[in-house]
């Protein structure tokens, strides 16, 4: 099975004028165009399942259109979204960002699937999606170092309650690398996908490694490779695996 993890950022894109002329200016962009560029790039790829980090459910930027759905109307399959904030937060009620969210786009079918919620950070959304013989777990953790290693500490416990082998995906924001999360890989008994630790942030020059793929030792991975590309400000994973 082939698993492509990517952290699209809504397909605003990036560059240089992301910034201009004000910070974050460029997360009002229309995406139609740049999202259709992404879904090609995928649709080469062929993947079983995508997990989308920062994908937009349905704002003004993609025309009220559910970027999860268009991508599972292209590549095949069924579309799973939640927006990653708390339900009963503020933010959840403001325009553009309570169609932000995380995703995932299926060619196989899934046994079920939920929306579990941190108890810390502005980021909380934990999408669970089971598999016959595993369960996917995507996150996108919180950017404050507290909040994150709470995060951590409860996505260790979630993991090992699975009476499945799982893969835990997502952006992670560990700006320490894969040393911040060396507690719950030891804990729970995962490994790292990305061996070879290559980073995936800023896909311009990549020099941090945000993004990871973590999976229990009954999963194979028989291949990992970055398409070095710039769709987004982050490079996205694909891993070929087997049970």
């Amino acid at each position: 099975m082939r698993f492509v993890l990517y952290n699209i950022r809504y397909a605003t894109g990036t560059g240089w004028d992301y910034h201009i002329p004000f910070p974050f200016w460029g997360c009002f962009r229309k995406t139609e165009k740049n999202f259709k560029d992404i879904s090609s790039f995928l649709i080469k790829l062929n993947p079983d399942i995508v997990g989308l980090v920062e994908s937009d459910g349905g704002s003004y930027r993609q025309n009220g259109k559910s970027q999860p759905k268009e991508m599972a109307s292209q590549i095949g399959g069924m579309p799973i979204f939640c927006c990653k904030y708390y339900p009963e937060s503020f933010i959840t009620k403001t325009p553009i960002l309570k169609s932000q969210g995380n995703a995932v786009v299926t060619k196989i079918p899934p046994v079920s699937h939920k929306v579990r919620y941190l108890s810390y950070g502005v980021k909380r959304a934990l999408l669970e999606v089971e598999y016959e013989d595993f369960v996917l777990y995507l996150v996108h953790l919180s950017l404050g170092r507290k909040a994150r290693t709470k995060q951590l500490e409860e996505l260790a416990e979630r993991c090992m309650s699975s009476k499945k082998p799982v893969i835990l995906a997502g952006d992670c924001n560990t700006f320490g690398g894969e040393d911040e999360l060396f507690p719950l890989i030891e804990r729970v008994g995962l490994k790292n996908a990305n061996s070879d630790l290559m980073p995936t942030y800023p896909s311009s020059s990549p020099r941090m490694l945000l993004d990871f793929v973590l999976y229990s030792p009954e999963i194979k991975v028989d291949n990992l490779f970055i398409p070095k590309v710039t769709f987004s400000d982050h490079l996205p994973l694909v891993c070929d695996f087997s049970l």
